[in-house]
C-alpha cells in the first residue's frame, strides 16, 4: 500500500486483551497480521488464534476471507465483552437483563439468611449499588430499570428475609430512604441522579 495515510488502526488494552479497530480491507489485515506476528517474535508472548475474533460491523463483504487473513473466527453482534453489551443499542431495555437477573440472584441467597436492616442498608449499599455502577459509566439507565431497581432495593430493605408473598408495610417514603445520612437518609443511592 503506497498511500498510508489510508491506513486507519486503533486499539484499546485490557489486561490481556486487546481490541483492535480496523477497517475491512484486506491490505490493512496483511499488515495488522505481520504486526502481530513480529509482536509475537520480539516480546515471547504468544496469541491465542483460537480465541480471536472478528467481529463485523454491518454487512461486510467477504467477511470469511478477511477472517482467514487474520487468522480468528468471526463472532456476531451483539455480545458481551467484559461484563459490557458490545453492539446493542445504548437505550435499550434488554441489556439490563442481566443486571436485575444478578440483583435478584443475589437476593435469593440472602434471604436465606437473617440479616438486621443495618445488614440490608450494608448489602444494598455494597451489592445492590454497585453492580449496575459499572454499566452506568457507559450507558444511561433507562426509567423503567432505576423503577425496576429501586423496587428490587425497597422490597430487599423493608421485607428482609420474609416471604415475599407477606407484604411488610414501608417504614419510611423511598424518597426520604435515599437521601444522605447527612439529610436524614440510609445513604442508599439515588439511581436517578
Amino acid at each position: 500500500m503506497n498511500n498510508r495515510q489510508g491506513l486507519a488502526i486503533s486499539h484499546l488494552q485490557y489486561a490481556d486483551d486487546t481490541l483492535i479497530f480496523c477497517d475491512a480491507d484486506s491490505s490493512q489485515l496483511k499488515y495488522l497480521r505481520v504486526i502481530l506476528i513480529l509482536f509475537e517474535a520480539i516480546s515471547g508472548l504468544h496469541i491465542n488464534w483460537r480465541k480471536s475474533f472478528i467481529f463485523p460491523v454491518n454487512e461486510v463483504p467477504r467477511i470469511n476471507m478477511l477472517a482467514n487473513i487474520l487468522g480468528g473466527k468471526i463472532g456476531d453482534l451483539p455480545t458481551t465483552y467484559l461484563g459490557m453489551p458490545l453492539g446493542d443499542k445504548s437505550r435499550s431495555k434488554g441489556i439490563w437483563n442481566n443486571i436485575l437477573e444478578k440483583c435478584e440472584k443475589k437476593l435469593v441467597n440472602w434471604k436465606s439468611q437473617y440479616l438486621p436492616l443495618g445488614g440490608r442498608v450494608t448489602l444494598i449499599n455494597s451489592v445492590l449499588d454497585a453492580l449496575p455502577t459499572y454499566m452506568m459509566s457507559v450507558f444511561h439507565m433507562p426509567a423503567n430499570v432505576i423503577d425496576r431497581m429501586d423496587a428490587i432495593r425497597r422490597n430487599f430493605l423493608w421485607q428482609g428475609n420474609c416471604d415475599p408473598n407477606n407484604h411488610k408495610f414501608h417504614l419510611v417514603k423511598w424518597d426520604q430512604v435515599i437521601l444522605s445520612k447527612k439529610e436524614g437518609g440510609l445513604g442508599i443511592r439515588n439511581l436517578k441522579i
